[in-house]
């Protein structure tokens, strides 16, 4: 053999050696980056949320997302049958659907779930599984539950996740979580979308989130999350209401607060609902830490809180101006004792902090520059609310009672066989009945148990219009087309409402009353009692 050349069969090995080589390194580049092996580090990312769409009892709503457009599946089974693998789990099938430049968005609403049972599931495809998580069933008609509400998140994802594991942690028995709004800075980017997912699928992967859009949210949100079909047409996912127990949510786009739709959904949904407790959910603050410019709290307290306090809203939950602060009870305006008005909190769950704001005299207590959440308990009659900061350590605690309404024997009117009467107690035991004749019409008892007459004048209060304070008599606008009524043994006074007053805001009755001999004062008899349904 001379140097500088090689033989025939020596050439021909290492040719070998190197197809084999370049093989196995195709291969592994396959390998590496194949839609499964993207799935899979996807997946490990841990982007699950679990929502509600339907009953929290019988249903749970799962939604995820990994790149690739192909089939995927949810594998579930009660977590006392589990034991390690799912070959005797359920499965349902689903299709992705466009999210982002990379991934496809997959969501599936599991049915026909036992209550209070706990069950494990995955999400994936043959080869690209999830690890396996657990949820938990809402007990049927409970009475006594926790959840969590977070305010803004906007920023410090890391923090947040943080946060998060550790709320999981030291408070076990939250069984679901309620958003204020602002979950990102930038509504339509992908990137930090990506961060808020993967921080809050530490936590949502194994309790549902409720979320409500706040002036930073937009196509990511409407995108991403499933939630109740119970919206305002064409406000699918900004506006909606769900229940757990005997408590009653609803969930509001503060941003569009003016829509005449919204104001006529929100006024049905509260009317149809029998629960016990009533919670509103929204962004922007109809009672600020600071003045807010652009007027939109004005604007909620014109539009959205007559309504919420006409049917008894208890609390509500708000954001936006990055600080912890809660109210005294408010109603009309003006502070009220406890248990008479709504009790408003505002949360921020971020990074994002504002200074505090004036004392100003409905605020209760407010904490600025630190990173909070808030526990809310509800125990049969009591509701319980805690707010902790990021460590754990309480900030403040706030209770309301629901105390049976006062009963006052001389403004009691007695049930008899009428058939076409409902009664309905009112603000200091007064009682309201009405009346509903073949034409649909609505008419009212002034609640004297005595005979009537013409001496019942009401004083209307427009939302700002410009009859402020304008008297009218009774004949004039309700008149008393039915006179006196004898209603199990007692004569009552009843007036006719018409369309034009439907706006406005109270009523009250001022003077001599039925012959009562004596002032009364009663505030909402004539106009928010009239307006429930029946």
């Amino acid at each position: 053999m001379k140097f500088g050349f090689m033989s025939y069969s020596g050439t021909k090995a290492a040719v070998r050696k190197i197809i084999v080589v370049f093989l196995l390194l195709a291969g592994l580049f396959c390998w590496l980056f194949s839609p499964v092996t993207f799935a899979q580090e996807s997946l490990q990312i841990d982007r699950i949320i679990l929502t509600w769409t339907a009953d929290p009892a019988t249903t749970q709503t799962v939604t995820w997302i990994m790149p690739g457009n192909l089939p995927a599946h949810v594998q579930y089974i009660e977590a006392e049958k589990f034991n390690g693998d799912f070959g005797t789990a359920k499965q349902v099938d689903v299709e992705g659907a466009p999210f982002d430049s990379v991934h496809y968005r997959y969501t599936v609403t599991l049915t026909g779930l036992n209550p209070d049972t706990q069950y494990v599931y995955r999400v994936g495809r043959e080869g690209a599984w999830s690890d396996a998580f657990s949820f938990s069933t809402a007990p049927a008609d409970t009475e006594n539950f926790s959840f969590l509400y977070l305010g803004d998140v906007q920023s410090g994802y890391t923090e947040w996740r943080s946060m998060l594991e550790e709320i999981y942690r030291k408070n076990p028995q939250v069984r679901f979580a309620i958003l204020g709004g602002d979950l990102t800075e930038n509504g339509s980017d992908e990137r930090e979308w990506g961060e808020f997912l993967d921080a809050a699928a530490r936590l949502f992967s194994k309790i549902p989130v409720m979320p409500a859009m706040g002036n930073h949210d937009g196509s990511m949100y409407l995108k991403f999350f499933a939630l109740p079909d119970n919206s305002p047409d064409g406000l699918k996912k900004e506006f909606y209401s769900f229940d757990y127990g005997n408590a009653h949510f609803v969930v509001l786009n503060s941003n569009k607060n003016t829509d005449e739709t919204v104001k006529k959904w929100l006024r049905e949904d509260l009317q149809n609902t029998d629960k016990k407790w009533k919670l509103a959910v929204f962004h922007h603050p109809p009672y600020p830490v600071v003045a807010d410019y652009k007027g939109i709290d004005e604007s909620i307290r014109k539009n959205w809180l007559p309504i919420l306090e006409q049917y008894n809203v208890d609390m509500v939950f708000v954001g936006h101006q990055h600080v912890y602060m809660r109210t005294k009870p408010l109603r009309d305006g003006r502070i009220r004792p406890d248990g008479e008005g709504i009790v408003y909190v505002m949360g921020n769950s971020g990074t994002k902090y504002y200074r505090p704001g004036p004392d100003l005299d409905y605020i209760a207590k407010q904490q600025a520059l630190v990173s909070n959440y808030q526990v809310v308990e509800i125990d049969g009659d009591t509701l319980t609310m805690t707010a902790k900061g990021a460590d754990g350590q309480v900030i403040d605690t706030c209770t309301i009672v629901k105390r049976p309404a006062k009963a006052n024997a001389a403004n009691t009117v007695v049930p008899g066989d009428g058939t076409g009467y409902k009664i309905d107690a009112i603000h200091d035991g007064i009682i309201a009945i009405f009346i509903l004749d073949v034409s649909g019409n609505k008419y009212f008892d002034t609640g004297c148990p005595y005979g009537c007459n013409n001496n019942v004048w009401c004083r209307y209060e427009y939302y700002g219009g410009r009859n402020n304070n304008t008297v009218y008599r009774p004949r004039q606008y309700l008149g008393l087309a039915h006179g006196s009524h004898r209603y199990g043994g007692k004569h009552i006074c009843s007036g006719f409402l018409h369309n034009r007053i439907l706006r406005h805001r109270h009523c009250h009755i001022i003077g001599k009353a039925c012959n009562c001999g004596a002032r009364i004062a009663a505030p909402n008899v004539c106009i928010n009692r009239i307006l429930k349904k029946f």
